[in-house]
């Protein structure tokens, strides 16, 4: 499907091929890639991350605070910022883990508290003035290829290693197929659950740091939506609500799939309101293949 998108977009518009759009899409993938294989992670264990646009928001806001209206170096500025989105991924893991609370209730309260916190802090407002190093990393080039794509490739390539290469990404395909299984093979569950929710909550942070730097900006507004997005991509890359099926590549396909298509509506002239549209309709599809294949599985 990616491939004949592809082509139909090279025949149907003239702006598609060109450098400009190819380097504007390509950001937007990357930056799309690295939630949703954080989000894969959870999707993976049978949980859900609705917080991880809140969670862009923060890390964007924390970023522009330290960075501009305290002067920290760039450096210190983003540890702090991870900091942040590790912390919020810390609390999702233990309420989730040990309070026996649903991952989707868990998340949602979170979604509304970090923004929360994002707004509070900036009074509604935004945060500019970044130092050019810093703005490196959202819209700089390396051998021509604008960085967030090297961080995304990086990030999916060292996640599919550990889901596919190591015994803790095997624990975390048990714990989704049969977490009671799991829990009987004297697998930590509950250390699982944790990890994921915080590498779903870091790598939202890494986003949000580089869509800051992109945009230079930083605004509590940002990452609106990017929760449904990256449900999205891990499900159209075959990644199953309940647990224990997916993977990275999928999800690096399923997020190609729908930002292509997003672009896909603006060069043909559509109204982005439409794309909304599109965009749930095709996730409602991918869940409902997924359970035709599960039925005759």
């Amino acid at each position: 499907m990616v491939i004949l998108l592809i082509i139909f977009l090279s025949i149907a518009s003239p702006y598609f091929l060109t450098p400009g759009n190819i380097t504007v899409v390509g950001r937007q993938i990357a930056l799309a890639l690295i939630i949703s294989t954080g989000m894969t992670f959870v999707i993976l264990i049978g949980g859900i991350d609705l917080s991880v646009g809140s969670i862009v928001a923060l890390v964007s806001v924390l970023t522009g605070g330290a960075m501009v209206s305290l002067g920290l170096p760039p450096v210190v500025a983003v540890l702090i910022a991870l900091l942040g989105g590790l912390a919020v991924g810390v609390v999702n893991g233990v309420i989730n883990a040990y309070g026996g609370l649903p991952s989707f209730v868990v998340t949602l309260g979170m979604l509304a508290a970090a923004r929360g916190v994002a707004l509070g802090i900036t009074g509604g407002s935004t945060i500019s003035g970044f130092p050019e190093p810093f703005l490196f990393l959202g819209q700089g080039s390396i051998a021509g290829v604008p960085v967030p794509i090297w961080i995304a490739a990086v990030i999916a390539v060292v996640a599919h290693v550990v889901l596919t290469r190591t015994t803790y990404g095997r624990h975390i395909f048990f714990v989704g197929s049969n977490e009671e299984a799991a829990v009987l093979s004297g697998i930590d569950v509950r250390r699982i659950k944790v990890s994921v929710f915080v590498i779903s909550a870091g790598l939202a942070a890494v986003s949000g740091i580089l869509e800051t730097s992109r945009l230079s900006v930083g605004q509590p507004g940002a990452g609106n939506g990017y929760e449904l997005l990256a449900i999205g991509a891990a499900v159209i890359g075959g990644a199953s609500l309940f647990g224990g099926v997916g993977g990275v590549l999928g999800t690096a396909l399923g997020t190609t799939l729908l930002l292509l298509i997003q672009n896909a509506l603006i060069l043909l002239g559509i109204s982005p309101y439409w794309q909304q549209v599109f965009s749930g309709a095709i996730i409602v599809g991918a869940v409902a293949l997924n359970q035709w294949r599960r039925r005759r599985a």
